[in-house]
């Protein structure tokens, strides 16, 4: 079937088939969708639906284990199959959206920025070798599927500037660390949630952090990988 017209030759089959006396409301839902299905293609739909959520990676590890073997192409793990050997009214009618995990995770980075990180660091300056000059830190949360990032910078009058430090709150694995470190990362995900610290040891040491780091780790019941 035609990716970009199948579901609304399903719709117009559906008006077809429909029983005579059937419910006005299911003549008028085939009419809406017939009306817009025209708009409904695979890629339309895998924007604005399985990009947002929980399920959703840009891309997977299609061999058990084996971290340097990458598929770049949307995958999804609820149905462990990539989205380009899945059709449009498959992706259309899937049941298993979900974005509140996703939630719950930019919440927690949230709490852990705005409760932890930023009283921890009130007093402290980050050194920006560009600038020859120090400044205070400052800090900016942002998610992905399967995680979220707090970026460790400064101010500046374009807005903030990032640094080579960056904290993230994993929930599950995708690819994006590089192998190596996914190897690690998933060694110490048997566990659950993990923060995964990316960073220069320089400005570790510079910023004296990581028993800040491993504090907050404790706190928040999650193991630490330093990457």
């Amino acid at each position: 079937m035609d990716n970009r017209n199948e579901i609304l030759i399903a719709a117009r089959e559906a008006k077809r088939n429909l029983a005579e006396g059937a419910d006005f409301r299911v003549t008028d839902a085939l009419a809406i969708l017939e009306g817009i299905a025209p708009f409904l293609s695979k890629d339309a739909i895998i924007n604005i639906k399985c990009k947002s959520c929980d399920n959703y990676s840009s891309a997977s590890f299609p061999l058990s284990r084996d971290y340097w073997a990458v598929d770049d192409s949307d995958y999804c793990h609820a149905r462990h199959a990539s989205l380009k050997n899945l059709n449009a009214s498959k992706l259309a009618g899937c049941n298993q959206y979900s974005c509140q995990a996703s939630s719950d995770l930019m919440d927690l980075g949230r709490s852990i920025m705005e409760e932890d990180l930023q009283p921890a660091f009130s007093e402290r300056k980050l050194y920006d070798r560009s600038k020859f000059a120090s400044y205070s830190v400052a800090f900016r949360l942002q998610s992905s599927p399967g995680k979220v990032c707090i970026e460790l910078g400064h101010m500046t009058d374009g807005g903030f500037a990032g640094s080579d430090i960056s904290l993230f709150l994993v929930r599950r694995l995708d690819p994006g660390f590089g192998a190596t470190a996914s190897k690690k990362i998933a060694e110490a995900m048997k566990s659950g949630l993990i923060m995964v610290v990316q960073s220069s040891l320089q400005t570790r040491r510079q910023l004296d952090i990581d028993y800040v780091l491993d504090w907050i780790a404790k706190k928040r019941k999650m193991d630490i990988v330093y990457l």
